[in-house]
């Protein structure tokens, strides 16, 4: 029995100070955040929880009662923190862009990448849902994107059908199982949601040609956006065809072809850009919808 006690202990030990300890001496010199180190400490607590019998969890219960509230506490004030200097980092930045552009680059200061990307989604969303009601004044480089294709016309289309499926679903799915049918419908709305501050921000937020900073920059709402500088273009071609079916051109839009495209834009090598939520995506050939095409054409054509 007593063996068993100290068993327990050293395993204990082992998966919540040594693991942790040798992760942190191989990620230290490495850009994965050391934050991840109290992630391997959790796991060991959870892989503990169900490996060692309840009658040898004594130092466990002890590192549950006394250690881990601590290590909540510091986390909530990392949290905290982070989210003050973000605050503080998104004052000092609000001339470089909207607010899209000037969130990603604070969090991206801030945070890793990943986390980053996912943190400006969530907040656009928010914002872009319930703050933001008014346009900007364009510029003469700015050009929108959804008139002439009618894409908010068709993202408010999708946003009603997903609200009036959404209903249909919950009194259906709660009569078979409640958590399930409500899980459903939390989903749906949030999918909905999602869609709504879609449409607003991509009147919000419209394409640019940066003479100064010698790039264009593309958007597409909160969900994506991209710069390319001048020198990686090869050819712009003013094209509403449908697209080869072996992928050699690639829509801009996230929404594929619904977004539609009335331009081509061809790059001397292969790019990769986020979109929305941070998943990745690559081309080398970009379909792109511009709604002032001529002039949009002929302002891109004097800067290559």
């Amino acid at each position: 029995m007593q063996h068993s006690e100290i068993l327990s202990s050293a395993i204990t030990i082992d998966f919540l100070v040594i693991i942790p300890f040798v992760y942190f001496l191989l990620i230290r010199k490495k850009e994965i955040p050391k934050i991840t180190v109290l992630t391997s400490f959790i796991i060991g607590l959870v892989v503990l929880s169900f490996l060692l019998p309840s009658e040898h969890q004594s130092l466990l219960s002890l590192v549950k009662t006394y250690f881990l509230p601590l290590i909540e506490l510091g986390i909530i004030s990392f949290v905290i923190y982070n989210v003050i200097k973000l605050r503080k980092r998104y004052r000092s930045q609000k001339n470089q862009g909207d607010f899209y552009t000037v969130l990603k680059m604070t969090t991206t200061e801030i945070l890793p990448k990943t986390p980053a990307l996912i943190l400006t989604t969530e907040i656009s969303l928010i914002y872009y849902a319930f703050i933001k009601w008014r346009s900007d004044k364009r510029s003469k480089n700015q050009f929108t994107y959804h008139k002439s294709n009618g894409l908010v016309s068709i993202i408010a289309g999708f946003t009603l059908v997903i609200c009036i499926e959404t209903v249909a679903l919950h009194s259906i799915l709660t009569k078979w199982n409640l958590i399930f049918g409500w899980i459903i419908t939390f989903v749906s709305a949030y999918t909905a949601l999602q869609f709504f501050a879609l449409a607003k921000s991509v009147i919000f937020r419209p394409h640019q040609v940066d003479n100064e900073n010698k790039n264009i920059d593309l958007k597409f709402g909160y969900f994506t956006e991209l710069t390319i500088p001048f020198h990686l273009i090869q050819s712009l071609e003013v094209d509403s065809k449908d697209l080869p079916e072996d992928k050699r051109v690639t829509y801009f839009s996230p929404l594929g072809m619904l977004g539609g495209h009335n331009m081509i834009l061809h790059l001397k090598e292969e790019i990769k850009f986020s979109g929305v939520y941070g998943i990745k995506r690559k081309a080398k050939s970009l379909a792109i919808h511009v709604d002032e095409k001529g002039v949009f054409y002929k302002t891109v054509l004097e800067n290559l």
